[in-house]
């Protein structure tokens, strides 16, 4: 994290969990885990970089954190 508290969230099992974060923390999201950032602070802007394992920009809009993530097959 840059700046800001941006908050990641992601399914437990049946829970929700919530990571609130702060400048300088390092969030890891194992691959193919529905998550979603928030920035709960309308007066504070958050300042993430993201980096990937790949090259290819990987976003599946899901309706919830519950929802089945198709995964592709391994090569």
């Amino acid at each position: 994290m840059v700046s800001g508290h941006p908050v990641f969230v992601f399914a437990e099992g049946d829970r929700e969990v919530r990571v609130e974060t702060e400048p300088g923390d390092y969030v890891f999201v194992p691959p193919y885990v529905p998550h979603r950032e928030e920035n709960p602070s309308p007066d504070e802007e958050a300042v993430v970089v993201i980096a990937r394992s790949t090259q290819e920009g990987i976003v599946v809009n899901l309706p919830s954190l519950w929802a089945e993530v198709e995964r592709p097959p391994r090569t």
